[in-house]
């Protein structure tokens, strides 16, 4: 891996990176604690004259179900944000109506054409580039920023664990909208219309 260096005890930039976070955070700490009531604190007061208070990404999975019931528990009035690239499994799809449901929390979802997003995904696979899921990845981020600019919504959160995910080998991994549709027009064969084009 061309970006990876060791310190003298051995130890990795990477597992140096994740223990800079870990501090910088808090995590499972007094300290961390504290910052996040914080955060907490501020997003009631931001959202005090607003439908909702912030915004989660959902995706039908643990992460993301598991911090609706933390918001949720935290009091904050949340809007869950999906953004549907139609290939959800229908656990997925069941996970986001039950835990919705039993939380009482509102929907956003984006809905893309089935068979343009299976034509963005062929083109991917087709191309070789390691980022497989880059098209999706970038569009769900559109689609919080879309729902948030929406409902004039400061806050958004999106649950997963820089400790256990996300530690991408540096330069190996960039995607903008214009990387996008440059693959898709050397592989794909229909136009994008439906997808969402996230440009600078």
């Amino acid at each position: 891996m061309s970006q990876i260096y060791f310190n003298l005890e051995g130890v990795c930039n990477y597992c140096e990176l994740i223990e800079h976070l870990k501090k910088q955070y808090g995590t499972n700490t007094k300290l961390g604690e504290e910052k996040l009531k914080k955060i907490i604190k501020a997003i009631k007061i931001a959202g005090k004259s607003k439908k909702y208070d912030c915004i989660v990404g959902v995706s039908g999975g643990k992460d993301s179900s598991y911090l609706l019931y933390l918001c949720k528990k935290w009091n904050l009035r949340v809007l869950a944000v999906h953004y549907d690239n139609t290939w959800n499994s229908s656990i997925a799809s069941e996970n986001i109506r039950k835990v919705l449901h039993s939380l009482d929390i509102d929907l956003y979802t984006l809905l893309i054409d089935n068979k343009e997003s299976d034509d963005i995904f062929k083109s991917f696979f087709l191309s070789g580039v390691p980022e497989i899921d880059a098209a999706t990845d970038l569009e769900f981020t559109l689609t919080l920023f879309r729902a948030a600019s929406k409902y004039n919504l400061k806050y958004v959160f999106e649950g997963h664990s820089f400790l256990t995910e996300g530690t991408t080998p540096l330069g190996k991994n960039y995607f903008d909208g214009k990387y996008i549709s440059s693959i898709h027009k050397k592989f794909g064969k229909r136009e994008m219309i439906t997808y969402p084009l996230m440009t600078f």
